[in-house]
């Protein structure tokens, strides 16, 4: 987390320095508490570069664990930092409603807390008004928990002939976007005696429309993402995959809906197609 805070802190040093050339937003006062609830910190990818995205799950014993945390490079690439974690605290300003601050570990470094400036009940910006359009701006989506429609699991198995695919549907039902973790299992179903796995398997997601909205990735592949995959597993009760196993697996918000996972290997065998739909 302190490498993305210490690119943040400078893009809000030079945002600072830049009138607000844009329509005014209006301010929406912060909520009493941010726990339990996932935050996704993101920088405005058409106007700068590189792009800061980290997500957060903060919890209600006023502990916190970074689910991920990258830079989209100058040239496209992608540069992931090991999850953070450990304790925060939540403040409203009394003289600022819509201005909220947490701060990570107690810490009294600039670099190591988020202001947050509330323009909606699920977000705002990371700075106190809009800047113009040549600085970037930062900005966050606030997911709380939702206790009257929690989290739904789909889980399918069955067998995959070579080239064939599987495929289930699933249905986002809420008034906002949702997140929803997608997994395609194959080498952990030897842990629960099932022979004859598929190897390297995968999918793609589509809406109602047919256009994708993500596909997946091997869940291993980058030993930075693996911390922040497993504590979404436990989040959802989901079982915990084979250290080093070429599973692919999706994290991602989504719109109300109809949706399809269309999910592939790279042999024929075994294949368990799951879809999680997360209190959040």
């Amino acid at each position: 987390m302190s490498q993305y805070k210490a690119i943040l802190a400078a893009i809000l040093v030079v945002a600072a320095l830049h009138p607000n050339c844009d329509a005014q937003l209006v301010p929406f006062a912060a909520p009493a508490s941010v726990a339990p609830s996932l935050i996704q910190y993101t920088g405005a990818a058409e106007y700068a570069k590189p792009e800061p995205s980290h997500l957060v799950f903060y919890k209600e014993d006023g502990t916190f664990q970074e689910i991920n945390s990258y830079l989209q490079n100058l040239d496209g690439s992608i540069t992931t930092y090991a999850p953070g974690s450990g304790t925060y605290t939540y403040s409203i300003d009394p003289l600022n409603p819509s201005h909220a601050t947490i701060v990570y570990n107690g810490s009294t470094d600039p670099t190591t807390f988020d202001n947050l400036y509330f323009y909606s009940a699920i977000g705002g910006l990371q700075v106190a008004t809009q800047v113009s359009a040549v600085i970037a701006q930062p900005f966050f989506r606030f997911s709380p928990e939702i206790v009257t429609n929690g989290e739904v699991n789909v889980s399918n198995r069955c067998k995959l002939d070579s080239g064939a695919v599987a495929i289930s549907g699933f249905v986002v039902q809420s008034t906002g976007p949702r997140w929803v973790l997608l997994r395609a299992v194959g080498a952990t179903l030897a842990n629960f005696g099932v022979a004859g796995a598929v190897s390297t398997p995968s999918f793609t997601v589509y809406d109602s429309t047919q256009t994708s909205v993500g596909t997946s990735s091997v869940w291993s592949s980058d030993p930075n993402l693996t911390g922040g995959y497993s504590a979404i597993f436990s989040l959802v009760g989901a079982f915990p995959l084979t250290s080093g196993s070429d599973e692919g697996v999706l994290l991602v918000q989504l719109n109300p809906g109809a949706y399809t996972g269309v999910f592939k290997a790279g042999s024929s065998g075994t294949i368990l197609c799951e879809v999680y739909i997360l209190p959040f």
